[in-house]
C-alpha cells in the first residue's frame, strides 16, 4: 500500500438492534488498516439509540451520528460519508447493517483500490450469511439492460481469484475512494433505497472510473430478495419507480428500445405472479411505482457539495 490509508466504514441503522451491533463489531475486529466506524442512525426509536449509546459511546473508533429524520439508506449513506470526508477519510466503506465482514476484508479492498486507482469503487465477494453461497461477485449492467433480472447480470465466477473489472458493485458492501466520492457526488436521495448504488456506479463510470471486485475480500450478507421472491408493497413501488428514474437519468434513445419491453415484461409478469398469490396490495404498488417513475421530477440538488466533475 502507498501511505497510511484512513478508512471510515459507514453503517446505516434504523432500529437494527443486535444485527447492527454484530456488523459494527465485525468491523472492529478487522486486521489491516484501522477503521473508524460511523453509524448513521435514521431516527430510530429511543430504546435503540440508548442501546447504541451504551455499547459504543466511549469507543474511540465508533462515531454515532443521530439524524433527526429517516433519510432512508441513500440519505444515511450521505450523512455518514459527509462526516467521513470532513474527518479526512481516504476511503469510505459503505455497508448494509445486516452484513458481517471477514477480518482481512478491509485490507484487501484498500489494497485493490490503491493498486488500481482508476477503479474508484471496489467490492468484495458478497456471500450468503447462512449458506456461504455467492450472492454477488460483481454485476455487468448498462442502461439498456437495467430492467433485466439482476441475477442475469451477475458475474458467475471469480476466475483466478484476483481482482477484476465489473460494471457495478452490489450496494450492500462497497469501498469508494475519497477522490471518487468527491467527483461523483453523493447518493441520489430521491431514490431512498433500491438501485441507489447502480446510479452511483453509472455516474462513476461516466467519469472514467472502472469498478473492481476483489474476491479475496469477503462480506457475509443476510440474503437478498428480487421481484419474485417476496416483495412488500413498499419495495414493489420503489423498485418499479426507481428503475424508471435510473433510465431517465442514464438512458439514451436507443437504450429505451431494449429497456421498455423488458421493463414492461418485468412489471406485468410480477403483477400476474402476485395476483395469483392474492397479494393485490403488491400489484397496486407495482402499478403505482410505474406512475411515480414517469411522473417524478429528476433528483434535486445534492444535500452536500463536493463534485469536481
Amino acid at each position: 500500500m502507498t501511505g497510511d490509508p484512513s478508512v471510515a466504514a459507514v453503517v446505516v441503522n434504523y432500529n437494527g438492534g443486535a444485527v447492527t451491533r454484530t456488523c459494527i463489531d465485525s468491523l472492529r475486529r478487522g486486521v489491516g488498516p484501522r477503521v473508524r466506524v460511523i453509524v448513521a442512525d435514521n431516527a430510530s426509536r429511543a430504546d435503540e439509540r440508548a442501546e447504541l449509546e451504551r455499547a459504543y459511546a466511549g469507543a474511540e473508533d465508533v462515531e454515532l451520528v443521530w439524524l433527526s429524520e429517516n433519510r432512508h439508506f441513500a440519505g444515511g449513506v450521505n450523512a455518514g460519508t459527509e462526516r467521513a470526508l470532513a474527518a479526512g477519510a481516504s476511503h469510505v466503506l459503505v455497508l448494509n447493517n445486516d452484513t458481517e465482514i471477514a477480518p482481512d476484508c478491509v485490507k484487501w479492498l484498500v489494497a485493490a483500490a490503491e493498486a488500481i486507482p482508476d477503479a474508484g469503487i471496489v467490492g468484495p465477494a458478497l456471500l450468503d450469511l447462512t449458506s456461504r453461497e455467492p450472492l454477488s461477485l460483481g454485476e455487468r449492467y448498462a442502461p439498456w439492460c437495467l430492467a433485466a433480472p439482476r441475477t442475469w447480470l451477475r458475474v458467475r465466477s471469480a476466475g483466478d481469484g484476483l481482482s477484476y473489472r465489473v460494471g457495478g458493485v452490489m450496494g450492500s458492501a462497497l469501498l469508494v475512494t475519497r477522490e471518487c466520492f468527491e467527483r461523483v457526488g453523493p447518493y441520489r436521495e430521491d431514490l431512498l433505497v433500491y438501485y441507489e448504488e447502480v446510479d452511483f456506479c453509472l455516474r462513476a463510470r461516466a467519469l472514467g472510473y472502472a469498478p473492481l471486485i476483489e474476491p479475496r475480500a469477503v462480506v457475509l450478507h443476510d440474503g437478498m430478495r428480487g421481484f419474485a421472491a417476496g416483495l412488500t408493497p413498499y419495495a414493489a413501488r420503489l423498485k418499479t419507480r426507481n428503475l424508471l428514474l435510473l433510465m431517465r437519468a442514464h438512458g439514451a434513445g436507443p437504450a429505451w428500445l431494449t429497456f421498455a419491453p423488458t421493463y414492461a415484461g418485468l412489471v406485468l409478469a410480477s403483477a400476474a405472479l402476485y395476483g395469483l398469490r392474492g397479494q393485490w396490495s403488491v400489484v397496486r404498488a407495482l402499478l403505482e411505482g410505474v406512475r411515480d417513475g414517469f411522473g417524478s421530477a429528476l433528483a434535486a440538488a445534492p444535500r452536500w457539495a463536493g463534485s469536481r466533475a
